[in-house]
């Protein structure tokens, strides 16, 4: 059975490769737990490369809350496995999760995630922790 402990930092680890996923640092996040997960093997690095794409893939499309969550628990079950049968990645892992940027709050990642789209020539802003100033555009005056 797992140490309590060692759950926890799988879920930890789960929650800051999935928020990862979304954000700018992901290419090194990718190879950062490829390699973690791959543990030196080509085969198993590649195989972890590729699920990660897949979590990619998950985060980007808006509107799929139970999958996000379906993928949390499946990274926190991957990760725990890696921990059981490699005590000796809890550092790297550890070193992994410090690297990447907090989670978000669940609210905070759907407005991120949200589906902006602007008509008749418009322009849309998306601001997240910030303030937004509408500018708002005026149509073209018609010839006739």
């Amino acid at each position: 059975m797992i140490p309590e402990w060692l759950t926890t930092l799988a879920a930890a680890g789960s929650a800051a490769l999935v928020n990862a996923a979304s954000t700018d640092v992901w290419q090194a996040a990718r190879e950062r737990f490829a390699r973690l997960l791959g543990r030196g093997d080509p085969g198993r690095t590649e195989a972890a490369a590729r699920r990660l794409d897949d979590l990619r893939r998950v985060v980007r499309e808006p509107g799929n809350e139970r999958e996000l969550a379906e993928a949390r628990r499946a990274w926190r079950l991957r990760l725990q496995d890696l921990l059981e049968e490699h005590p000796d990645a809890v550092g790297e892992l550890r070193s992994a999760i410090a690297e990447l940027p907090p989670p978000l709050p669940a609210s905070a990642a759907a407005a991120i995630r949200q589906d902006n789209r602007a008509y008749d020539h418009g322009t849309v802003n998306a601001v997240v922790n910030g303030d937004l100033t509408v500018h708002p555009t005026r149509p073209a005056a018609s010839d006739g």
